[in-house]
């Protein structure tokens, strides 16, 4: 599981807005999509910092790099979101992940199963339920979008992200609608709770 890590603090006036919150993301699609996000929104994302893969362990060691991070630079924040997909954790990785969300209060988990993918579809079409064994199940969600596109999809790909995002009448609240039948968290059926992450995330600028 990679692991990307942004950072981001308040700015002045006349600069793009910087939120006192910290994003570690898993995932290098999910790094393109959220830069491409905080464009649009004239947010400002300082720092993207890498951690090694963690499985199960992608809170604990997600956040004992930040604290690291935060020493060094000498900076706080005042929420933490671990953005994973489900990708090939196991059940009890999940819960894993789970129980040491629920025992941090200032930590929010931002899942997609089987991927961050079953987000980006939903800027085409509305998501339905549906139960997902392991990330062969993305697969299906794939080539659908590289029928959307034109093209074959790729992972992480910056300006096929750009044209994802483009396609829908408004950044969020189209794909945000169309997932809002599968945002309660799910180990066993396909899922995705970034738009009530990403409209918390805009309603508080």
């Amino acid at each position: 599981m990679k692991v990307r890590v942004f950072i981001l603090a308040r700015a002045s006036k006349n600069n793009p807005k910087q939120l006192k919150y910290l994003l570690i993301v898993d995932g290098q699609t999910e790094a393109a999509y959220f830069k491409a996000i905080f464009q649009r929104f004239k947010i400002s994302a300082k720092t993207i910092k890498r951690v090694p893969p963690s499985g199960g362990n992608a809170v604990s060691f997600g956040l004992s790099e930040v604290r690291t991070f935060e020493t060094t630079d000498r900076r706080s924040y005042e929420r933490y979101y671990i953005i994973i997909d489900r990708d090939n954790l196991t059940r009890s990785e999940y819960q894993q992940i789970q129980c040491e969300i629920n025992q941090n209060e200032y930590t929010r988990l931002v899942f997609s199963n089987v991927a961050i993918e079953v987000w980006l579809l939903a800027y085409f079409k509305q998501m339905t339920s549906r139960p997902v064994q392991s990330s062969a199940d993305n697969d299906i969600n794939i080539r659908e979008l590289s029928r959307y596109l034109g093209e074959e999809y790729q992972k992480g790909n910056s300006i096929q992200i750009d044209k994802i995002i483009n396609s829908a009448e408004h950044p969020i609240d189209t794909a945000n609608n169309n997932t809002s039948s599968i945002r309660e968290l799910c180990f066993e059926r396909q899922c995705t709770n970034v738009g009530v992450f990403l409209q918390e995330l805009i309603n508080g600028l």
